[in-house]
């Protein structure tokens, strides 16, 4: 028997720079937040049809 992950990879496209961005989210989770590494934007991520590529909104301060 497998053990299902607590934790899965959420990679996103910053909608700034471009530079693609990986993040850890507790598995069954469909929303996060996360910040660029490359131009430290703030971004709200929601999970996609694919299971590893997310969606990206930069949020407004």
């Amino acid at each position: 028997m497998t053990a299902l992950p607590a934790e899965i990879t959420a990679e996103w496209i910053c909608t700034r720079c471009g530079s693609t961005n990986r993040r850890l989210v507790p598995a069954g989770v469909t929303r996060a937040e996360d910040v660029c590494l490359r131009c430290h934007t703030p971004h709200e991520i929601e999970a996609d049809k694919r299971p590893v590529r997310w969606l990206a909104r930069a949020k407004r301060k």
